[in-house]
């Protein structure tokens, strides 16, 4: 708090860590994640108690949001490339792969149609695009530092809990909550990317926003005013 009524700050994040880490450990369903979800709760209480107890109700605005949800995955299922007939990690010039559900991987020169062919019918739970064919509403591919070939897979996965899978997945909405000077009161909103977030924060602290993805006029709605502080509180998956 002493950052507002000291030190003079205008913004401040906090990044919780949880309950992400035992989603992932244990699964989203699991006892312990609900327990941690519950700790997550009483710190967030702890800091709405503060906010009043040093009189920055009237001017800070509190933002609670996350940037994935939580899904279920399958482990019995994962997808092994190298087990794919016709593919070879030796066509490749360069991959990029981790236990997550999506991949990065730039054939060899000459070897983009054969890898390719080698794997966009080899699982029926992994979805493999050249970069000019993936989904635009990812807003993902289109960008020089993304490799020719993208894999994503459905939740079968390494971790009894993961994310990164599709979007429109219910269980990979998030959640965005916000109180303060700025935001009208007991306002239900319709679902929104979180990509639009930026250009609100940008004109809650009355700054001219870098280009990107979002717009202000998604989220317009919700505001009275443009007032006061911001905390944001961050990875609430």
């Amino acid at each position: 708090m002493e950052w507002f009524t000291k030190d003079d700050l205008d913004f401040v994040a906090l990044y919780f860590g949880e309950p992400d880490s035992t989603g992932h450990k244990y699964g989203p369903e699991s006892q312990q994640r609900k327990d941690m979800v519950k700790q997550v709760d009483r710190t967030v209480g702890y800091l709405r108690q503060r906010i009043n107890e040093t009189g920055l109700v009237s001017r800070l605005n509190l933002i609670i949001t996350s940037d994935h949800g939580m899904e279920t995955v399958i482990k019995e299922n994962e997808i092994h490339l190298a087990t794919v007939a016709n593919f070879s990690f030796q066509d490749l010039q360069f991959e990029l792969l981790d236990y997550g559900p999506h991949a990065l991987l730039l054939p060899r020169p000459g070897k983009l149609e054969q890898v390719y062919q080698a794997l966009h019918k080899a699982h029926p739970k992994l979805h493999v695009y050249k970069k000019e064919a993936f989904p635009t509403r990812f807003h993902y591919a289109n960008n020089s530092r993304v490799t020719s070939l993208v894999l994503y897979g459905d939740p079968v996965q390494f971790n009894k809990g993961e994310h990164g899978f599709d979007n429109m997945a219910m269980n990979m909405k998030t959640i965005f909550r916000a109180v303060g000077p700025a935001f009208r009161k007991g306002l239900e909103v319709d679902p929104f990317e979180s990509v639009n977030v930026y250009a609100l924060l940008c004109d809650l602290l009355e700054i001219v926003p870098e280009p990107n993805d979002g717009s202000l006029t998604v989220t317009q709605s919700m505001l009275v005013k443009n007032a006061g502080l911001i905390l944001l509180l961050s990875k609430l998956s």
